[in-house]
């Protein structure tokens, strides 16, 4: 047998099948915090569209929206 078959043999025997571990668990991404200024930006928002009375109804809603979302 030439010297180059035996080589070809012998590490083809030498390969082993190593266990695929399983893929970890994607850790989704914590919402960034909603700031002032998108609460207030919203607020006004509601306020243009005369959806609330009172500026103070306005921030709740526009902060109860954004959080939500």
């Amino acid at each position: 047998m030439p010297k180059e078959a035996t080589t070809a043999k012998t590490s083809a025997a030498k390969r082993v099948r190593r266990a695929v571990k399983p893929a970890a668990r994607k850790r989704t991404a914590a919402p960034a915090p909603i700031s002032h200024e998108q609460i207030a930006l919203r607020a006004y928002e509601l306020h243009l569209l005369g959806a609330g009375a009172d500026p103070m109804d306005n921030w709740l809603r526009a902060e109860r929206e954004l959080v939500s979302a």
